[in-house]
Formats: structure tokens, C-alpha cells, sequence
């Protein structure tokens, strides 16, 4: 398995954020949907913002209470920035996200850097769950998610994209899940 490290950007990293959300392949899982978001393209499924509008976001999330976490993946062999992960409190519920970088998808860096986030999650921050909800279509994602523990819930999201009916199932992991595997 391939090593990963996590860590927290520093305001001068801001612009890889930025540029994943501005790559096309990057984004394609993001593309087709509805979504009231500024600087969001359906075609692409990309999002633009400025730099201002990143040191907003950057203020609002990093350092912050352990009900919000966002670090960079890097692979540890050779110090590579390969993508994020993150989560937050929505609602009842901590919801995260996996991001890989289109060049470095497909090479296993999405089980080692999900096993990170929930080390940090519940052995550092305490928190008692982590959910997420991925379209079925994402066949490969669902598999990674299923890899460290992940569960299918009940609970189906009805979505349209690209003028097609989609369906996602919510994927979660507990506190004591993560302790009992």
C-alpha cells in the first residue's frame, strides 16, 4: 500500500486548491448537477474563485474547532501533493470528502489517505462519525469508501445530472466501527 501524509495548507498552497478545481478531469465527477454555487460550471463541473475568496474560505476552516478538518494528501515517498480530504459538521452529521488529482488517479492513494482522515477523526478530534454520499455511478469511490470500513445506510439521494436520474447512497463509518475493525 501506498504511503500518505496529511497536513493542513499553508496560505501560499492555496493555489492547488485552485487549480484542482479548475481542471476539468479533476472536477468531471462534479459536472452535470444543479448547484446554486458561485463560480460553479455545469459542463465542467469546475469551480472558480479568487484568491480573495480562498483566503476567506481558508480563514473559515484551517486551525480551526476539531468539528472541521481540511489537509492536503501527499504521498510520502516522494512528497508529492496528490489531493485532499476534509470534513464538517452538517447538521447531525460529519460529512467528508475525498479528492484525488486526475494524474494520480487509479494508483491506491485514495484507501491510505481515507485510513489518515480516520485516524485524525476519531483517535485526535473525537468525533463519533464520518458520512459521505457518493453517486452509484462512482463504482471505484464506493470501493475505497468499503475498503476502510464504510457502510451502506438506507438512506437514498435522488439526483439529476446531465438530465439523468441519479441515485446515491450515503456511505458512513463510526467512532466505534473505526475501534472495532
Amino acid at each position: 500500500m501506498i504511503n500518505v501524509f496529511l497536513k493542513e495548507p499553508r496560505k501560499d498552497q492555496l493555489f492547488y486548491i485552485q487549480e484542482w478545481m479548475n481542471d476539468p478531469e479533476t472536477m468531471e465527477y462534479n459536472a452535470g448537477y444543479d448547484m446554486e454555487l458561485k463560480g460553479y460550471n455545469k459542463q465542467t463541473g469546475t469551480i472558480s474563485k479568487t484568491y480573495e475568496e480562498m483566503l476567506e474560505w481558508y480563514d473559515k476552516w484551517i486551525d480551526k474547532e476539531p468539528d472541521k478538518f481540511f489537509a492536503y494528501i501527499y504521498d510520502l515517498n516522494f512528497e508529492e501533493l496528490v489531493g485532499e480530504v476534509y470534513y464538517y459538521l452538517d447538521g447531525e452529521v460529519h460529512s467528508m470528502g475525498i479528492l484525488i488529482s486526475s494524474k494520480y488517479r487509479g494508483k491506491e492513494y485514495s484507501v491510505p489517505a481515507l485510513f489518515e482522515l480516520e485516524k485524525i477523526a476519531f483517535e485526535k478530534n473525537c468525533i463519533s462519525e464520518l458520512s459521505d454520499i457518493i453517486p452509484l455511478y462512482r463504482e471505484s469511490a464506493i470501493k475505497s469508501f468499503n475498503k476502510v470500513g464504510f457502510i451502506h445506510t438506507d438512506l437514498i439521494k435522488k439526483d439529476i445530472r446531465f438530465g439523468e436520474k441519479k441515485e446515491a447512497k450515503q456511505l458512513i463509518i463510526t467512532k466505534e466501527m473505526y475501534f472495532n475493525k
